[in-house]
């Protein structure tokens, strides 16, 4: 959301000030969830491509379904 349309909405609710206040605060706080977001999804994205050169090591050893055999067929 932009900032200029969270101010005017709370400067609606009450105040110039207050709607200032709570506006930056609120666009801060989504900057950061955003931050966040995106943070965990190439930390997401790391952890399997690691996974995937795994696999890739045990099918080149012919290891993968000896490893799929002991862990009952589950990823």
């Amino acid at each position: 959301m932009h900032y200029n349309k969270i101010k005017d909405l709370l400067f609606r609710r009450g105040g110039l000030s207050h709607a200032i206040v709570m506006a930056m605060h609120t666009t801060e706080s989504f900057k950061l969830i955003k931050d966040e977001a995106i943070y965990l999804e190439r930390a997401r994205n790391l952890l399997r491509d690691e996974l995937l050169c795994c696999y890739a090591f045990l099918e080149q050893y012919d290891l993968f379904e000896i490893y799929l055999d002991s862990r009952d067929g589950l990823l």
